[in-house]
């Protein structure tokens, strides 16, 4: 199988060849003929085979070399006023050369006009054939059934007419044949599809129509060059100008390049309507992409600006603030801008609804000297709010009449929408970061939370805890000192959120690092965590606390507490419940060295099985459906009374289910968390 490249490779050479052979067959005739000598002529076959050969050939190339982007009308024509630049270019060098060597040298040898013909002729192919490779790609956009069957069928009798070639070279005259009224009309008929006309502008189709009579003049330029070989009578290759192919070819070229330039000419005065169209769809869509592209405020002001400038050619505009404050300016100095900013104060202008203003330079003195007699305030309305104002000058006066002032209506009011969904970008984005942070937080908490709750075989612990809002301010924890001595805490820092879960970890550290010494007690505890912390939170923070460090050896509990809620304890030697009323202050309340007056150290013994219960206060404080009550502490009590025998995870659902019926939902409205020890 061959590749493309390789394809490309050999019909060019194949090209080169046949046109060689081409030139050799028509010189070696005109030689022979000028020579007299009897000969055997080529037969028509064989040149029109290599005729056609050389025709395909050069087709399949100039296909290939014309891909162009799609709709790159202007691309298509500028290739082809190139090829006809260039083939007349060359064209009158030859034709200069000719007139050279005939008049001047008279050196006047019918050989010699074998060879300048054979090179005007293939100048001439080359520029339909390019030509029609455009026309055919300019005909078929948004092409109809009729016009794809109406070409097939004109392409189909093109390849007649290079039949025509292996029965006879001269072929002229089976044009006489053919109803001349019937073919003229099949080439109008194809001729009238310009689809493509209408997308271009009105600059487009200046140069479009430049670049087409170009094209025109130099196709009559080859004609009338030419028809020094008609009238050659010692030349014996002009057949070939006379074939039928080439000439039609040539009529449909120049048919549709006339066709064309007449359709442009004609919809010139309609160019302005539909590119002003055109580009107000294209700025309001440039208004909705500032939003999907990441755009800021300013860009959307910046589009909104331009696009209102050149939707009714104003002179200079800006967008200013309620308050009179110039954001996004072009075309004007400072001094003209204060000029109309104090003629919209005086007129004076709230930005409550649009402002038009015109000062007639001929009945007042003062209005003389003005460089912007046109003024046109528009306020930007966001989510029913005004925002901010576009204003827009002009220098003649009633230069801004109501067709121009609605079409910036729909411009600002584009705009609004575009600045109203970038705010809800913009605060969906800042959620999105809030959100991520905040599940960044709730991680880091999760982690200084304790892995393992099997910290002695004597003592059995299950917590359950849950922030209010993905992080909170409780914390809990526990520390092995030896085989018989555990620490415990619970602490809840005021407020909620991140402030109090960075406050959360400064308690961690505090506790991880004082609860190594064995033999620190609880108030000696918390009077070092109040020192510690004093310097860490802010004078508006303050931690409550319960710590408790149990040995298992004495079965006895020391503990202490810092204003937190009071621990619950059930007795199973009395099979009862009570809460521990030990008084303390909470940390940071008082900063100076005084506050181990405030803290007290506890002692209780306790027996196989007891239940010490640690809690946070968005247990107690949960509201009843009425949103008045509070939970309590009696509740919890008469659970753990009755249902002390169970597991500990069952008791700690027991309570859980409890509150939320009273609450009437299953989500608290502060962080809560829950430590049950059986001792």
């Amino acid at each position: 199988m061959f590749s493309y490249n390789s394809v490309k490779r050999i019909s060019t050479i194949v090209c080169i060849i046949s046109w060689v052979l081409l030139l050799f067959i028509g010189v070696q005739e005109q030689y022979l003929t000028d020579e007299q000598i009897p000969h055997a002529p080529f037969p028509s076959f064989v040149k029109g085979l290599i005729l056609n050969v050389w025709i395909i050939t050069t087709y399949f190339n100039i296909w290939i070399f014309f891909q162009p982007k799609e709709r790159d009308f202007q691309g298509l024509l500028w290739q082809i006023f190139v090829v006809a630049l260039l083939s007349t270019l060359l064209s009158m060098g030859v034709n200069i050369l000719l007139t050279w060597l005939r008049d001047d040298l008279e050196y006047n040898l019918p050989v010699l006009y074998a060879i300048f013909f054979h090179v005007e002729f293939t100048l001439l192919m080359t520029l339909l054939i390019s030509t029609f490779v455009t026309w055919k790609k300019l005909i078929l956009f948004e092409q109809t059934r009729f016009t794809h069957y109406t070409w097939l069928l004109f392409e189909i009798f093109l390849g007649i007419t290079m039949v025509a070639h292996f029965f006879r070279i001269g072929t002229i005259d089976v044009y006489f044949k053919i109803p001349s009224i019937f073919l003229t009309l099949w080439i109008l008929m194809i001729s009238v599809n310009v689809r493509w006309v209408p997308h271009l502008n009105f600059q487009q189709k200046i140069q479009g129509i430049f670049k087409l009579g170009f094209i025109i003049l130099a196709l009559s330029y080859f004609v009338a060059s030419l028809k020094f070989y008609f009238y050659e009578q010692s030349l014996v290759s002009d057949d070939i100008v006379k074939n039928l192919f080439p000439l039609t070819l040539l009529i449909f070229v120049f048919v549709y390049a006339a066709s064309s330039t007449l359709f442009m000419l004609f919809s010139l005065p309609t160019s302005s309507v539909f590119e002003k169209k055109e580009q107000e769809i294209s700025s309001f869509r440039n208004l909705s992409l500032a939003v999907r592209d990441g755009k800021k405020e300013s860009d959307v002001y910046r589009v909104l600006l331009n696009s209102s400038l050149k939707s009714i050619q104003a002179d200079a505009g800006w967008i200013m603030s309620n308050d009179y404050e110039v954001k996004v300016v072009t075309g004007i100095d400072e001094e003209d801008v204060r000029q109309v900013l104090s003629d919209l104060r005086n007129a004076p202008y709230n930005g409550g609804a649009p402002l038009k203003l015109n000062y007639q330079p001929y009945f007042r003195k003062e209005n003389a000297n003005r460089n912007y007699r046109s003024i046109l305030a528009i306020p930007i309305i966001v989510d029913q709010q005004v925002r901010d104002s576009l204003i827009l000058v002009k220098r003649l006066h009633n230069s801004i009449d109501s067709v121009m002032q609605s079409t910036v209506n729909t411009y600002v009011a584009q705009a609004g929408i575009a600045l109203f969904n970038l705010d809800l970008l913009s605060k969906a984005v800042k959620n999105e970061v809030y959100k991520n942070s905040m599940q960044i937080a709730k991680q880091t908490q999760e982690a200084l939370m304790p892995k393992s709750l099997e910290i002695n075989e004597n003592i059995e612990v299950y917590v359950t805890w849950e922030p209010a809002i993905v992080v909170g301010g409780d914390y809990y924890d526990m520390h092995r000192l030896n085989d018989h001595e555990v620490s415990f805490i619970i602490a809840d820092v005021s407020g909620k959120g991140p402030k109090a879960a960075f406050n959360m970890a400064q308690m961690k550290g505090i506790y991880q690092s004082l609860a190594r010494e064995e033999s620190i007690k609880p108030d000696e505890f918390f009077t070092k965590a109040n020192a510690a912390l004093t310097g860490c939170i802010q004078r508006d923070t303050f931690i409550t606390a319960t710590y408790l460090h149990v040995n298992t050896d004495e079965m006895k509990v020391d503990f202490a507490r810092a204003g937190h809620c009071p621990t619950l304890y059930y007795d199973t030697e009395k099979q009862e419940a009570q809460f521990l009323e030990n008084r303390g202050l909470g940390l940071g309340i008082v900063r100076n060295n005084s506050y181990s007056k405030f803290i007290h150290n506890h002692e209780i013994k306790y027996n196989h099985g007891d239940l010490m219960i640690l809690y946070t206060d968005g247990i107690t404080e949960a509201r009843s459906k009425n949103g008045i009550d509070e939970y309590g502490y009696e509740h919890m009590k008469k659970i753990i009374e009755e249902y002390h025998e169970l597991p500990l995870k069952e008791i700690a659902n027991k309570i859980l289910e409890d509150i939320y019926g009273f609450m009437g939902k299953k989500a608290m409205d502060d962080d809560f968390t829950l430590l049950l020890i059986r001792l």
